[in-house]
């Protein structure tokens, strides 16, 4: 029963004025905040389109995400004749599944009881702490998945006695998955709450059944349309060899101390940004609501509930302390439950302390993350990598390629902003050399693109030939001879300074 006391007439209005609120503040930060993976996910996007291949860019642990996005835009493009920047396409993607979400846990929220102006200001702690709000203005995979992770949870959690919402829970876990495959680990949540409920193996049997069979259903269309196997592709993926560099694929890191250290502070970073004061004392009141609420006694609903956020929270946890633990965008899974377990206990004290304090918490997640988080993302001048891009566009012929040496001790983001934002083709010279080449084969390539003219550039990591250089060279065991080859063959000449400290240099080859 929601006891808020408002006029019936003002609750839909007023909670349509909040959603409404969210997504215009969200789409205020739309259109510059533009990050590496998402720079990624947006060239390839535009290689789709251009391509008219929405196969193509398919990668097998995010299945769904290109071919859903190709379809929406071809849609509206012959509905509206939509033509956008494909990062600004992703943005609003991701900005309607972000919504969407805060929609299914106001949903969920009220299922436990709460009134609606503790359910609204819970709705804004969530959309407003930190990795939520970003990854729901950023070009990424990560709350569309989300999303449906979400809404399994609402039909598991709140409807799982009927045959349809069981199965529609399995329907939602699998395309979770299919956004990104790690997302298979809501499968643990899921056992452990038909567990915790006794629930007959007849259940367990035709959840895991729906389950598996709609997993199977998209990897097996994927393997069929694409020639691929997926036990081959499986191998390649995770234990194979990098198409692009070269290198063997490593992806997890032994559970220790540093990696617990890295994990923690990746949700705290979830939840709230920066190392203010402030953002440390909002992390604490946070921490300190869930502890007084763990034990506080209230409805069965809300006693069944308090476990199943921690099933929800505590696989993801434990699984990002050894896969890439200091990477915030894995920890959505974590805060979110968290918070919607802060929200629970304080619909057990008095409505309107409850309601002051989740106002309080909800305006200052948005305060800080705001200030410290966002607005920093979203200010062009900001952003050096597109700054550089630009540069480089403006100072280039078109047919023109830039060598970098493309690790992240010199300019590695280079090899995505650059073509993405330039429109200038990327020479990696870690790549190239992970692959096999030897630097006098690269040099000979080089000089003979640069003879049919076309112009070939560099940045002063490269030109200047110091430790970033060095360092690549040494991992990749050049030799002496032939990094004197490289020295004497090639004369830079500056061109312009770029943004971050960055120069720019055209390769001139000498006849040896």
């Amino acid at each position: 029963m929601d006891k808020t006391d408002l006029p019936a007439a003002l609750k839909v209005p007023l909670a349509a004025l909040v959603f409404l609120g969210v997504a215009l503040l969200y789409f205020v930060f739309l259109p510059v905040s533009y990050s590496f993976d998402g720079t990624v996910f947006s060239h390839m996007f535009r290689h789709a389109l251009l391509k008219h291949d929405w196969l193509g860019p398919v990668q097998f642990h995010q299945l769904l995400y290109f071919p859903l996005n190709y379809l929406i835009y071809r849609l509206l493009e012959a509905l509206i004749h939509y033509r956008v920047l494909e990062f600004f396409h992703l943005q609003l993607f991701s900005m309607f599944f972000g919504v969407a979400t805060l929609f299914v846990i106001e949903r969920m929220l009220k299922k436990l009881g709460l009134d609606l102006l503790l359910r609204l200001a819970s709705v804004s702690m969530v959309a407003f702490s930190y990795a939520f709000w970003f990854f729901a203005v950023d070009a990424e995979v990560h709350i569309p998945g989300f999303f449906f992770i979400t809404t399994g949870m609402y039909l598991l959690l709140f409807r799982q006695e009927k045959f349809l919402s069981l199965a529609g829970a399995a329907f939602c876990f699998a395309m979770a998955a299919g956004f990104h495959l790690t997302n298979g680990l809501i499968i643990v949540t899921v056992f452990f709450c038909l567990l915790a409920r006794r629930a007959p193996w007849r259940r367990f049997a035709r959840f895991f059944g729906v389950y598996a069979a709609t997993l199977l259903l998209m990897y097996g269309a994927y393997s069929l349309l694409s020639g691929n196997s997926i036990l081959a592709v499986l191998q390649a993926r995770f234990a194979g060899i990098d198409p692009y560099s070269g290198y063997a694929i490593t992806w997890t890191r032994a559970l220790s101390l540093s990696t617990i250290r890295a994990s923690l502070a990746s949700v705290k970073t979830a939840l709230v940004a920066g190392a203010s004061i402030p953002a440390a004392l909002l992390t604490v009141a946070c921490l300190a609501l869930l502890a007084l609420g763990w034990r506080r006694q209230g409805t069965e609903a809300k006693r069944r509930f308090r476990p199943a956020m921690l099933y929800w929270a505590l696989p993801y946890l434990l699984f990002f302390s050894i896969w890439d633990p200091g990477n915030m965008e894995f920890k959505i899974n974590v805060v979110v439950p968290l918070l919607l377990l802060v929200a629970v206990f304080l619909s057990g004290v008095k409505p309107v302390v409850a309601r002051v304090i989740a106002a309080i918490l909800a305006i200052s997640l948005l305060v800080i993350n705001l200030v410290f988080g966002i607005l920093p993302q979203s200010r062009i001048t900001n952003n050096t990598d597109y700054q550089i891009a630009q540069a480089i566009r403006r100072a280039t012929p078109e047919n023109a390629q830039v060598l970098i040496t493309g690790t992240f001790s010199g300019y590695g983001y280079g090899k995505i902003y650059i073509p993405y934002f330039s429109g200038r083709e990327v020479l990696i010279l870690d790549w190239l050399l992970g692959k096999g080449h030897a630097l006098p084969e690269i040099l000979a390539e080089l000089a003979r693109r640069a003879g049919s003219g076309r112009s070939i550039y560099t940045l002063e990591e490269v030109a200047v030939q110091g430790k970033t250089l060095s360092d690549l060279l040494d991992f990749h065991k050049v030799e002496g001879k032939d990094r004197a080859l490289f020295a004497s063959a090639v004369r830079f000449v500056p061109v312009v300074a770029l943004p971050g400290g960055h120069s720019l240099y055209r390769l001139e080859f000498r006849p040896l």
